[in-house]
């Protein structure tokens, strides 16, 4: 299959997902007649359309690298992500489920709800960091500061996409709320892909993330972010800003200093 018919097939697939992803996400579409059921089908398949067609559109940009994985440094990443990751197990509701003031009311339907976390991790990290994060790294390639200013930027834009969520009738304090901390867990995201090379850490610490934050409120009901969960957010959060904010300060400066050694031509 030559270079142009390949590209030709992507966009048409690119644009055939794109417009199921619309269609099922906009449009007044019933799955099952189980509310809760529905509601999740709802979000499962505009999402597996939305992977489908970024996947695609990487393609068609060339971003197929943050695909692969480096077996000689996937040991070393692994621990590197690990402060990352404490910050996705911090968001479960453990003592909220241990004292009952938070129930899942529909342990049959996890399965469901686990490919609705998967997709939605999935679908959101190839496009702001499999794409969006790539592209912007190119932009700000001779910039001062060109690894903060991709960070940065990817996670706002990632933040601000959130907005979106208004249109499904959700409130305005919840929804700026969720605008605020998703920056915070972009920014996360972003130095997971920007150290490890790839997308699939994002991916994984994304996915773990949104199962404990969505899980009462999908399948149950309840107050689950008590005091106990505050306690362990705030100690993975300063711990892992710590850790970033080092890793970004030399990931920065050995970037100014190769951009001094190879100044571009005239």
């Amino acid at each position: 299959m030559n270079k142009k018919r390949t590209t030709y097939i992507a966009a048409a697939v690119a644009a055939v997902c794109a417009a199921i992803f619309l269609i099922i996400y906009f449009a007044p579409l019933q799955f099952s007649s189980d509310p809760v059921c529905d509601g999740l089908w709802r979000d499962v398949l505009p999402r597996v359309a939305l992977t489908v067609a970024v996947m695609a559109v990487a393609a068609l940009c060339g971003y197929g690298g943050f695909f692969k994985i480096s077996r000689g440094d996937a040991a070393r990443n692994i621990l590197w992500c690990l402060p990352c990751f404490a910050v996705a197990l911090a968001n479960f509701p453990y003592s909220a489920l241990a004292s009952g003031s938070a129930v899942i009311d529909r342990p049959d339907l996890i399965w469901l709800f686990l490919l609705k976390c998967l997709f939605i991790a999935a679908s959101e990290e190839l496009l702001f960091r499999g794409i969006l994060l790539r592209f912007l790294q190119e932009v700000f390639e001779k910039k001062k500061h060109a690894f903060i200013l991709s960070v940065v930027t990817s996670s706002a834009v990632f933040a601000l996409f959130h907005l979106l969520n208004l249109a499904e009738g959700a409130g305005l304090g919840a929804t700026m709320l969720q605008v605020g901390y998703t920056f915070l867990t972009g920014l996360v995201f972003a130095c997971v892909t920007a150290r490890t090379g790839n997308v699939w850490g994002a991916i994984i610490i994304h996915f773990v993330f949104d199962i404990g934050g969505l899980i009462v409120t999908d399948l149950g009901h309840g107050q689950f972010q008590d005091a106990v969960f505050w306690a362990l957010t705030a100690i993975a959060a300063a711990i892992c800003a710590v850790h970033l904010v080092l890793y970004a300060i030399k990931r920065d400066g050995a970037e100014s200093h190769s951009q001094n050694d190879n100044p571009p031509e005239c």
